[in-house]
């Protein structure tokens, strides 16, 4: 043993030194020293086809906006990246599959906005706080969203797709008199301007330039009728903070600014949105705090800036979320709330709708009068429409407006009939966090999801069917693989213990009440089912040391051998029963004995995550080994040796051979040895001799995420999964 470790340490380390840099996109030199340029290049892999598997919503939509072309909107999300509404195919189109593992925090979208005269550009500002160095980017496209270039900003603004008040909005616009000048604003670095249509951008004076809730200058908005031929001059700008001035004005394109007068006696509100009406009145939604779930009242406001007039809209005192005006008819316009608890019409709690006729004399509460439908996503169909901060309005038909909410989209296509009819819109938008996956042959896909627990896929294409039992964020899942009816999972919090388990798949559960530790609240983390299904190990996000049980937790065993370490990778091996691994901080655990006790097998200096374990072949294991490469045992860890091919490997999985009696397709999220191979999903059909790439750079998907698994289907060859951080499980299937 030791003298095996010995060798394939020494071999391992001779390649563990070569670095790999993610294969982000590529681009030339911006001509403003402060700024870099991307654009993508890319030739896409047209032996695949590439997309999210279906769910249908999940996430929290940001912001929507309406264009200038009939039935066509944009989407933004928190950490999902943004989409395109198709109408002919009534599916929104993710336009953020490119984003790098190093760019992941750009798929946290923070604003945007799409040229008033067409619609095909389109431009965002991206970044994450906690990812990518909290890098800011303006995506800039010209196709409708199918390419952008990236231009980085971050030396100017910083922007935080997933930050407070990131609802609010729009903090980036386009003048609707000249498409070039574009102006963004930063939660810190106050205001930057481009001059020709998105290229280079420079900041410009503005008397804020970031705010104690680091939202920032929030708000962006031109007044279309105020122009000098060549451009707008009058400019509107909201800055998410109270007790002091919150809008401002130019009236020279933004030259100079001043406190917008009109709402000076405001100051105790935050502005969320702005909208202006025909006559050019603008109407302020104010929130006591910057949201999505910190403000609890507010109000409505109209100004009229050439007479100084300010009138309040006689509606409740509440988070006025956003309002839509009918372009056609300023008389008609909709409200929406945010973090107003109604009931709704399917039961659920959440925001509500008010119209007007009358230009806001008087207002007409919907909650007794619309319905509410799944639309064939009927996972949705106990959850409201809340959270909302936006709304947007076809340019074409003013009946037809969408509204977000924290799981997705929804729309109503007669809003102003007696009886208006919502449904749910998110098809295509997949803006879930997986974090576990099984795939067996002859069964279905099962996913573990964040918030929403997990699906059952029959068909990847078609909204998925939810767990039967609900205890939201799913850590960790696992059916036994030599007896299907058998799950179990885990979620759960410092306050609730939610481990639960099926022997019927998936059609009744029963509740693990039994702590491992008596008086402490244990959650989380990751759990195993041996083969049979006759013990299950799990060990918690929130203690030191694994526990197994063989009576459903009736009594638990404090395993021996794994000590001081939290959310241990655990996994059955398919064929024997007694045979349980285990990872955690680099070392690689076998126990025989059902998971009760487990030995150390294999330390290495990589932090990997998950194993990957053979169907059919007892004490076949593999190892993503980080820069060490990929690490194999075909005898349950007594001896070890290196997948050939690869220098560096961060998730592995095994997916259904092309003929059977042929090796398993083994994928891994890496890089091969060959010089100039990017990181990436690549495969191999015969054990590491050849490997070849499943993805290209237009299909990155901003890398693992949280789940950090890449997995083959057992059923369908050519066929892989990946985790990401909120662009769903994605999935790369071979044509032909």
């Amino acid at each position: 043993m030791k003298k095996t470790l010995a060798l394939l340490t020494a071999a391992v380390m001779a390649i563990s030194l070569a670095g790999c840099a993610g294969s982000g996109n590529k681009g030339g030199t911006d001509t403003s020293p402060q700024q870099t340029e991307t654009a993508l290049q890319s030739e896409a892999n047209s032996d695949y086809t590439f997309g999210q598997v279906s769910i249908g919503g999940g996430g929290f939509v940001t912001g929507i906006i309406s264009t200038n072309e009939p039935g066509l909107f944009y989407a933004r999300t928190d950490v999902g990246g943004a989409y395109r509404w198709d109408k002919d195919s009534k599916a929104w189109v993710s336009l953020s599959y490119d984003i790098s593992k190093d760019d992941v925090g750009l798929l946290g979208i923070d604003g945007i906005a799409a040229d008033p005269n067409n619609a095909a550009n389109v431009y965002m500002c991206a970044g994450t706080s906690y990812f990518s160095g909290g890098k800011t980017c303006m995506m800039v496209s010209h196709d409708y969203g199918s390419t952008f270039e990236q231009i980085d900003v971050t030396d100017m603004i910083r922007v935080h797709g997933n930050g407070m008040g990131r609802g609010n909005g729009e903090r980036i616009a386009v003048d609707p008199n000249n498409s070039d000048i574009i102006m963004c604003g930063g939660r810190s670095g106050g205001l930057i301007r481009s001059e020709d249509g998105g290229k280079t951008w420079n900041s410009i004076d503005f008397p804020v330039t970031s705010t104690s809730n680091e939202n920032g200058i929030n708000i962006l908005l031109f007044d279309p009728a105020k122009t000098d031929g060549s451009k707008t001059t009058r400019i509107y700008a909201g800055v998410s903070r109270r007790g002091d001035v919150n809008i401002y004005i130019s009236e020279d394109a933004g030259a100079s600014w001043q406190p917008y007068a009109p709402a000076n006696d405001m100051q105790k509100y935050m502005p969320q949105r702005f909208d202006l009406d025909s006559k050019g009145r603008l109407y302020v939604c104010y929130g006591n705090n910057e949201g999505p779930w910190n403000s609890m009242t507010g109000g409505l406001y109209r100004y009229d800036t050439d007479s100084g007039e300010a009138y309040e809209m006689p509606v409740e005192k509440a988070t006025i979320g956003d309002i839509v005006i009918d372009p056609s008819n300023d008389d008609n316009i909709l409200l929406v709330t945010s973090e107003r608890w109604e009931q709704q019409p399917n039961g659920a709690y959440g925001d509500v709708f008010f119209r007007s006729t009358d230009g806001g004399a008087t207002w007409e509460e919907l909650s007794d009068k619309y319905t509410m439908s799944t639309n064939g996503m009927d996972w949705i169909g106990i959850y409201a429409i809340h959270w909302c901060s936006v709304l947007a309005m076809d340019s074409a038909d003013s009946g037809h407006v969408m509204v977000n909410s924290g799981n997705g989209i929804f729309a109503c296509d007669n809003i102003w009939d007696e009886k208006p009819e919502f449904y749910f819109n998110a098809r295509g938008i997949e803006e879930v966090v997986p974090l576990d996956i099984v795939s067996y042959k002859d069964y279905p896909l099962v996913s573990a999801i964040g918030d929403y627990d997990g699906f059952v896929h029959e068909d990847i294409t078609v909204p998925a069917t939810r767990h039967n039992k609900q205890i939201g964020t799913t850590t960790s899942l696992s059916i036994a693989a030599q007896n299907h009816d058998i799950w179990a999972k885990v979620g759960g919090s410092d306050s609730e213990m939610l481990l639960c388990y099926s022997t019927d798949g998936n059609k009744t559960w029963k509740s693990i009440t039994n702590s491992p530790v008596e008086g402490k609240t244990l959650y989380q983390g990751k759990l195993a089912l041996n083969a049979d299904g006759t013990s299950l190990i799990w060990s918690p996000s929130n203690g030191m040391h694994v526990y197994q049980t063989d009576d459903w937790g009736e009594t638990w065993n404090e395993v021996s051998g794994i000590a001081g370490a939290s959310d241990v990778y655990l996994i059955g091996d398919c064929v024997d029963a007694d045979t349980v691994y285990a990872c955690s901080k680099g070392v690689f655990f076998v126990s025989s004995d059902k998971g009760k006790t487990f030995k150390r097998k294999y330390d290495s200096s990589s932090d990997w995550k998950r194993l990957a374990v053979s169907p059919d072949e007892e004490g076949r294991v593999y190892i993503p080994a980080g820069g060490m490469g990929l690490i194999t045992t075909a005898d349950k860890g007594e001896n070890m040796a290196l997948v050939p091919g690869l220098k560096y490997c961060e998730a592995v999985g095994l997916g259904k051979p092309a003929k059977e009696g042929d090796p398993y397709v083994i994928y891994v999220w890496g890089t091969p040895k060959e010089e100039g191979s990017p990181e990436g999903i690549w495969a191999t059909e015969d054990n590491g001799e050849n490997w070849y790439r499943v993805n290209d750079d237009a299909h990155e998907f901003g890398g693992t995420g949280n789940g950090a698994f890449v997995v083959g289907d057992m059923n369908e060859y050519g066929t892989v999964y990946m985790s990401t951080v909120g662009l769903g499980i994605v999935y790369a299937r071979k044509n032909g």
